[in-house]
């Protein structure tokens, strides 16, 4: 994989005064990514994100625990109020302090539920983190397949430029001398001043292509390439569309989600069954009887809680959270459908890009001989200069077709890895220390102590 990732070299093209780089060495885009990997600042919240989400499952497991509080009260107690009188003046100062216990023992299998929301909410959460690095990856690529791209126009247009300029000086001569007329310098000047235009613009695009590289990655590429070698993905669409429903992370966060869903349901209904709860208290009263007595006092307490009527808000709750079941599911279907199109439009564009490829290799081919055939005419006076300048000219934009070939075929290579859920650390082999998802989950999930940290 790491050798995939070194971007297409754009081998030599030894056509007259116009040649592909070859300066694109070394691993400018894998070393990128891999930076990007340890300190890009969306990676960084969606991993603390994910952390926050862990903190769900010992939330829900907390139900299963007892609850213990203490409290304190004192204040003044008037006793002659209903003419009873215990002090001299019916006054007197009371006080209590305690402790109680509150112990769970059956809410209808709901705190169970609640559980299994945690669960499908973590594991969703890692699902939406695993598309997140997906994105920030296939941006950053196609981000430096343009910049690539982009440089290697700038090299064809500057030898452009350089053949036309001579191709100028050149015609200016010939016509003082006679041999070609003031129309023929004409087109030379113009086709110049067009080309040094389009160098202008290429040059304008390096820039800001450069700048936002600079902002992403925190330094630019030494030398992009696009590199990868011209072989057919082995696998047909359908096969491509099936690896994509089991491992696309969009699609699983979703999947997670519903089920995350349905069991939040679940646990709304079964709230609204009977529910057993013991409550222990242990309590030492002051001033009960006069100012100075005291007594202690111990009960213990089994309740059972029957809701009858909640105001409609819990079956109100259901019915919304029924409707946000029927969008996400109708989300995965979308989800689904829309992975698999992309799916057909990667692998179609990666198999046009390859054919493109291959007919424009030929093209330039044809294009070097029909070139040669100009000039050999052109000293026999068969040919014009504008025969001379719309020969160079296709053969330059059949360069500039294969340079987009390649970078249409690269992007596409890794937008189906990126439908596929390939297009990660892990999978590219980049030689980063990876995240662990679960390592928060682990250190977390058995804390039962309330110590804030």
């Amino acid at each position: 994989m790491r050798k995939l990732i070194k971007l297409l070299s754009f081998f030599f093209l030894s056509s007259p005064g116009v040649i592909f780089a070859d300066a694109f060495v070394g691993d400018d885009l894998l070393f990128s990514l891999e930076k990007l990997y340890g300190y890009n600042p969306k990676l960084k919240y969606e991993r603390e994100s994910l952390k926050s989400k862990d903190e769900l499952y010992p939330q829900a497991l907390s139900e299963f625990r007892p609850e213990i509080s203490g409290y304190y009260e004192k204040g003044k107690v008037d006793t002659n109020s209903e003419g009873f009188n215990i002090t001299s003046d019916g006054i007197r100062t009371e006080s209590n302090k305690g402790l109680t216990i509150t112990q769970k023992l059956y809410n209808g299998g709901s705190s169970l539920s609640n559980l299994q929301v945690a669960k499908n909410e973590i594991y969703a959460q890692r699902f939406h983190l695993k598309n997140k690095e997906q994105e920030v990856f296939l941006d950053s690529i196609r981000l430096y397949a343009d910049l690539a791209t982009e440089k290697t126009n700038l090299n064809l247009k500057k030898k452009n430029v350089e053949f036309l300029l001579s191709q100028h000086e050149l015609t200016k001569e010939q016509f003082e001398i006679g041999e070609v007329t003031l129309t023929d310098v004409s087109i030379a000047e113009a086709r110049l001043s067009l080309a040094k235009s389009e160098l202008l613009e290429s040059t304008n695009k390096i820039i800001s292509l450069s700048a936002k590289y600079l902002s992403i990655f925190g330094t630019e590429p030494s030398n992009p390439e696009v590199e990868l070698s011209l072989n057919n993905f082995d696998y047909d669409v359908e096969s491509l569309k099936n690896d994509s429903k089991e491992n696309n992370p969009k699609i699983l966060n979703l999947i997670y989600l519903i089920k995350s869903t349905e069991k939040e349901i679940q646990s709304l209904k079964r709230k609204r069954l009977p529910s057993l709860k013991l409550e222990a208290e242990a309590k030492i009263n002051k001033g009960y009887f006069r100012t100075d007595s005291e007594r202690e006092v111990l009960s213990a307490f089994a309740k059972v809680d029957i809701p009858l009527y909640q105001a409609g808000s819990a079956a109100s709750k259901i019915r919304e959270i029924k409707k946000r079941l029927f969008a996400q599911k109708e989300l995965l279907k979308m989800e689904v459908q829309e992975t698999e199109y992309n799916i057909v439009t990667s692998k179609s564009s990666f198999d046009y890009s390859l054919s493109r490829i291959k007919a424009y290799k030929k093209q330039i081919e044809s294009n070097k001989i029909y070139l040669d055939g100009i000039k050999q005419e052109l000293q026999l006076g068969e040919r014009t200069t504008l025969d001379l300048l719309d020969g160079e000219q296709e053969l330059l934009q059949s360069e500039l077709d294969l340079v987009k070939a390649y970078r249409d075929y690269f992007i596409s290579y890794y937008e189906i890895l990126f439908h596929l859920g390939k297009l990660n650390a892990k999978d590219l082999s980049l030689n980063v220390k990876l995240f662990d998802d679960q390592q928060n989950f682990r250190e977390i999930k058995g804390k039962w102590l309330d110590i804030v940290e």
